[in-house]
């Protein structure tokens, strides 16, 4: 009589892995599924974990950790993974956006809030399924959410002005030419109080008492950003060179930005800000 062959087992980052999904949802559902608990800073399993067939393995360096039958990997609770907690990360996945820019759009939309470090979630994040996390190692609080997030109108609107062809702006701007909704919707997530064709004034320089006309002006930080079409009208090639070289007389610092820039506009506009003094992240 053949013997069955030896079921797997796999710890609850392997088995994450396996099914595609990241190792915190996992551990997160796990938890909210009754199966385990955190005691003292580590994961246990429960009376419900066991006869759900988990048990304990020892690593010769890391001791005792979980571990579970691959078959588990079709059990129904991984059907209610799609609603499992999101982190920005998962989130910036699924947005298609850096997980930086989404924690400061969520706060925009007035979901979480900045900590010491780390986010808080607000009572209106909260009201949509936010959960509020502390991180293990170094105490840091975070939000996730229910994968019905990405469902929300308002998520999906700031989604859209912080891509490339972005036609409308949040804060009301006029989106203006191609590149510059995207821009100007960049400049009001991060919270950089900002100002669109705004008429310098040069007070030092060969062009002294001239006014020029740049696309975005930081009052607070003193620069111009300028953004240059890659099919510029009749006239603004010109206009821009123009205003190139008076704001490099009167010593104004300006960040210009091309079209092509545009795909990685919150890397590079974050890098231009701190050449210049000014932190976003």
């Amino acid at each position: 009589m053949s013997r069955e062959p030896q079921q797997k087992h796999l710890s609850t980052t392997a088995l994450a892995k396996v099914i595609g999904k990241d190792s915190k949802e996992l551990f997160i559902l796990l938890a909210n599924s009754g199966w385990i608990i955190k005691t003292d800073g580590q994961w246990h399993l429960t009376e419900k974990g066991r006869f759900e067939g988990g048990s304990y393995a020892n690593h010769p360096k890391y001791g005792e950790y979980i571990v579970w039958p691959e078959s588990l990997k079709s059990h129904p609770v991984m059907g209610l993974l799609p609603e499992a907690p999101l982190s920005a990360r998962n989130l910036s996945f699924k947005l298609g956006l850096p997980a930086r820019l989404v924690n400061m759009l969520l706060a925009e939309r007035g979901w979480i809030e900045k900590y010491v470090h780390g986010w808080l979630a607000t009572e209106a994040g909260k009201a949509l399924g936010a959960q509020q996390h502390t991180s293990d190692t170094s105490g840091i609080p975070f939000v996730t959410w229910p994968e019905t997030l990405l469902d929300n109108p308002a998520l999906q609107q700031s989604a859209r002005a912080l891509k490339p062809a972005a036609a409308d702006c949040l804060d009301g701007h006029g989106a203006g030419e191609g590149g510059l909704g995207f821009i100007d919707n960049w400049l009001y997530v991060t919270g950089l109080q900002h100002a669109r064709e705004y008429p310098l004034a040069l007070s030092v320089g060969q062009y002294r008492g001239e006014s020029v006309m740049v696309d975005f002006y930081l009052p607070q930080q003193r620069v111009a950003i300028v953004y240059w079409p890659a099919d510029p009208k009749p006239g603004k090639l010109a206009a821009t060179l123009d205003l190139r070289e008076k704001l490099k007389a009167a010593h104004c610092p300006v960040i210009e930005l091309e079209q092509s820039q545009l795909d990685n506009l919150d890397e590079i506009l974050a890098r231009e800000l701190m050449k210049l003094g000014v932190a976003v992240y």
